[in-house]
């Protein structure tokens, strides 16, 4: 069974999150799912969330971590597949 959720997310970080979506070839929708599926294995954030010191950092090691992050959830994704 499948259920609708509903949520406020800031409307930059949706067209973002849109694009990265589309360039991989999925739905935002399907990236949630991988979240949530990551989420309930993990049992709780399947990331390390933290306050760290602020330092200014470049774009470039911004994008690296976004690249894992969106690695780590297709591996998620394609295990969940098999």
């Amino acid at each position: 069974m499948n259920s609708n959720m509903t949520f406020r997310i800031d409307t930059e970080i949706k067209a973002q999150m849109t694009q990265i979506c589309k360039e991989l070839g999925m739905s935002t929708s399907t990236a949630f799912n991988i979240f949530a599926n990551a989420f309930v294995r993990a049992k709780g954030m399947p990331f390390e969330v933290i306050v760290k010191e602020t330092k200014p950092t470049k774009s470039d090691e911004i994008l690296s971590d976004v690249d894992s992050i969106l690695n780590e959830f297709e591996e998620d994704y394609r295990r969940m597949a098999e």
